[in-house]
């Protein structure tokens, strides 16, 4: 019996591998969709010098809008939207990479295909807004509620906002809600792009972990242009074998993007976007290499639950964005009954939008159902009777000032005033946020998590965006005003300012 399973094993094995390697030519004309049917019609015409890739290779449409490429089974053909144009779709607005071609692992006849694109005119300004959106991470229809009431519900009200791409993990590996999350996106009132992260993937014995997310969504990786921007999408989660994984681009992807940048100007911003961050990404040297030519590269990434920002090489910027679910909707319920779920770097729930005019880009950290103004919290030594009872904020300086600047890196410079007078430089400063120190405490101590609510997993973690400076030894007693004010040379300037009381105390 165990020989004859092991027989079957290879077998099954052998017929997989032979399936994968079996090469498909795929064939089709781009064109212009002018009356947006999705059919070439008569009147139509095809469009020339148009990219179309398999996610390795890439080809040309000649001057009739032609194209054929070869593809393997579980690989994806899709055109490299250029500048101009939008993917066209039944539903509008739409996911713009369910419009690709995935050829299935499920498919047990491999024949030749047929794939014509149809784009449809799109006026694309130079100047334009896109929305970052990290880890929805559903896993019930609970969470999905969740979702609607905060990240979704503030989305249907961003008319500004020209695209979304959302960050991965838009699951918790419950598969089975995806066509929910599908609709959910489908809904909002702008085009949105998805990539994969590694709570996304099918880990139930299949050699391709990301066959599930491109039956919905098209492709795992593919790349676009907006205005005088190119988006490259990576899937940098491979598998390790179950739920197993690592950071690492694949060689495939490494040839995608060489091959895609032959056809991108060095005068474009290239931003790259990936769940897993660039900083953690095995490989990433290899990714460096392949954009060291481009001034102005900006990385995208979620998956950490936090707001990083890292600078990689000098012309390389990435921008962890946080995630919309905050801590895994966990937390104390707020008055909508949806979980606070504070971030472990102390920043709430958040998405960024990310402004580009022409050659330069400025990020913009949202909280979500908070005003666009509130960018940092401002802590003061002994302005809380509840700080008194947590040792790791009793024992800090009455007079020490802490800013928490929830889009801050290394770079920012970050100054604060007291009543009108002097700029005072802050201190970058490692340490746990205030607003987490005191969550560990209710959570252990001070009766949280309520009724309804489920216990932040939150952990003494430093948090990569605090600056620290003491107060004015000679503050007169009273009310008094502090601003702060914090700069760098990414494209991130936020103000902040609260009241605080000096005492005899």
């Amino acid at each position: 019996m165990k020989i004859k399973s092991v027989v079957l094993l290879c077998l099954v094995g052998i017929f997989s591998f032979t399936i994968a390697a079996q090469q498909i030519k795929v064939s089709g004309i781009v064109f212009e969709d002018k009356n947006k049917n999705g059919v070439k019609d008569a009147s139509e015409k095809g469009i020339k010098n148009i990219l179309v890739s398999n996610g390795e290779e890439i080809v040309l449409t000649d001057k009739t809008g032609a194209y054929t490429i070869n593809a393997s089974v579980g690989s994806s053909v899709f055109p490299i939207k250029p500048s101009k144009y939008s993917v066209w779709r039944k539903s509008k607005p739409q996911i713009q990479n369910t419009a690709f071609l995935y050829i299935d692992t499920l498919l047990t006849e491999y024949d030749n295909l047929d794939f014509d694109i149809p784009l449809v005119p799109h006026f694309e300004q130079k100047t334009f807004r896109i929305g970052a959106i990290g880890d929805i991470q559903m896993k019930d229809y609970q969470e999905i509620n969740y979702a609607n009431q905060s990240i979704i519900s503030e989305l249907m009200q961003r008319p500004d906002i020209d695209f979304n791409i959302f960050m991965g993990d838009q699951i918790n590996e419950t598969l089975d809600i995806l066509p929910s999350v599908t609709q959910m996106i489908e809904s909002l009132p702008m085009p949105s792009w998805l990539l994969l992260g590694n709570h996304d993937r099918n880990v139930l014995g299949t050699n391709r972990q990301d066959d599930v997310f491109n039956r919905y969504f098209g492709a795992s990786h593919y790349a676009f242009n907006y205005g005088n921007v190119h988006f490259i999408v990576l899937n940098n989660v491979a598998s390790k074998g179950g739920r197993d994984y690592t950071g690492l681009i694949s060689d495939e992807q490494l040839h995608f993007i060489k091959n895609d940048l032959t056809h991108v100007s060095k005068d474009k911003i290239v931003v790259v976007c990936q769940h897993i961050p660039m900083v953690y990404t095995r490989n990433r040297d290899a990714f460096l290499d392949l954009v060291k030519d481009y001034p102005s590269v900006l990385v995208l990434s979620g998956h950490t639950h936090q707001i990083s920002r890292y600078i990689l090489a000098p012309n390389v910027h990435e921008l962890g964005v946080g995630a919309s679910c905050g801590n895994w909707w966990v937390g104390e319920r707020d008055w909508l009954g949806i979980p606070t779920a504070l971030m472990q770097c102390g920043s709430p729930k958040n998405y960024f939008t990310i402004d580009f005019d022409k050659n330069n880009y400025k990020i913009n950290y949202k909280g979500i159902g908070l005003s666009a103004d509130k960018q940092m919290d401002i802590w003061i030594g002994g302005q809380d009777t509840v700080d008194t009872h947590i040792e790791a904020l009793s024992q800090l300086d009455k007079n020490l000032v802490i800013a928490n600047i929830y889009g801050g890196s290394d770079s920012t410079i970050v100054m604060m005033q007291i009543d009108g007078g002097n700029w005072i430089k802050m201190d970058k400063t490692s340490m746990v946020s205030p607003s987490v120190s005191r969550l560990i405490y209710m959570n252990n101590k001070g009766g949280y998590p309520t009724s309804f609510s489920r216990k932040g997993a939150l952990r003494k973690r430093e948090s990569p965006h605090i600056w620290t400076v003491s107060l004015p030894t000679k503050l007169s007693i009273g009310i008094h005003t502090i601003k702060i004010y914090a700069k760098d040379e990414y494209g991130f300037e936020v103000n902040g300012s609260r009241l605080f009381s000096k005492t005899n105390f």
